[in-house]
C-alpha cells in the first residue's frame, strides 16, 4: 500500500514578516540606546565650567556662585537654560542675565547688574525706574544720594528727584539727600548742605522761582544761607548759617 506523503502546513508569512520586523525593531532601538550611552560622554557630557563674563565684587562672586551650583553638575545639553537664568535673576541686583552655551561642555552666563541712582533708607538701593533692591555691601554706595519717604512711595520720590536734580544742575548744585515727608512735603539738602524746603504742591514752580531769585540775589552770599524755605505763594524766606540778633531770616517776594 502506497503512502501519501505528508502535508506540512504553508508558513504564514505575513505573521513570519511582523515577528522579524519587530525583532529588527527591537534590536535596532537596543542598539540605538548602546549607542547612544557610548556617545553620550561625547555629545552631552557633564558641564566642566560656568564662566561668568564681567567683574564681580567677591560677595556678588560668591552669591552668584551660590545660585549656580545645582546645575555645575548637570549636562551640557540637558541643562535648562531658561532655569538658570531664573535663579540667577532671583538674585535682587541682577537687573538681567544671559546663558549660552558653549561647546563642548562649558555655560557662559552674562550679568547686567541694576545700576543704582541712590540709596533708600538705610539697606536699599534705587534704580533709575524706581526699583527697588538690596545691595550685598552697601558701604560701597555711600557715595550715592540718600532718598527717604513713605512706604511704597519710591517711584514718585525716584521721579522727584530726576526732576529736582535737572532743575539744580545748571546752578552748579546736585542733591545729597531728599525726604519726601508723611504730609507729602519735600525737602531737599545740597552737596554743599544747603537745604530747600518746597513744601507739597507747585513744585516746579518753586524751583524756578529759587532759580531766578538765586541769580538774581542769593549767589553772591550763598555760602552765609543754610536754608531757603519756598513754602510760600509768592516769595521765599532765607535762614541765615551765622544769623545776627536783626537778621534771622530773610524774606524775598516776587
Amino acid at each position: 500500500m502506497q503512502k501519501t506523503p505528508r502535508q506540512w502546513p504553508k508558513p504564514n508569512w505575513t505573521v513570519i514578516s511582523r515577528i522579524a520586523f519587530a525583532v529588527l525593531l527591537l534590536a535596532l532601538l537596543l542598539g540605538l540606546d548602546r549607542g547612544w550611552q557610548l556617545l553620550q560622554p561625547h555629545i552631552n557630557p557633564p558641564i566642566s565650567k560656568i564662566r561668568v563674563v564681567g567683574e564681580l565684587s567677591a560677595a556678588k562672586q560668591q552669591a552668584v556662585e551660590q545660585q549656580l551650583m545645582p546645575y555645575s553638575t548637570g549636562l551640557f545639553l540637558s541643562v535648562d537654560i531658561q532655569r538658570v537664568r531664573s535663579a540667577l535673576e532671583e538674585l535682587p541686583w541682577i537687573a538681567h542675565a544671559e546663558v549660552s552655551r558653549i561647546w563642548p561642555d562649558q555655560l557662559q552666563v552674562i550679568i547686567q547688574e541694576q545700576l543704582p541712582v541712590a540709596r533708600w533708607g538705610q539697606d536699599a538701593l534705587l534704580s533709575t525706574q524706581g526699583y527697588l533692591f538690596s545691595a550685598v555691601d552697601m558701604v560701597a554706595y555711600q557715595h550715592l544720594p540718600q532718598l527717604s519717604g513713605p512706604q511704597h512711595a519710591q517711584d514718585r520720590v525716584m521721579q522727584q528727584y530726576l526732576i529736582f536734580s535737572q532743575a539744580l544742575r545748571p546752578l552748579g548744585y546736585s542733591i545729597k539727600q531728599l525726604e519726601m515727608r508723611e504730609r507729602g512735603s519735600w525737602f531737599v539738602t545740597t552737596q554743599t548742605g544747603l537745604q530747600l524746603l518746597f513744601g507739597r504742591d507747585h513744585l516746579l514752580e518753586k524751583m524756578r522761582r529759587f532759580a531766578v531769585v538765586y541769580e538774581k540775589e542769593l549767589k553772591q552770599q550763598i555760602e552765609k544761607i543754610e536754608r531757603v524755605d519756598l513754602r510760600y505763594a509768592n516769595g521765599l524766606a532765607v535762614a541765615w548759617r551765622t544769623p545776627t540778633e536783626s537778621e534771622t531770616t530773610a524774606v524775598v517776594t516776587q
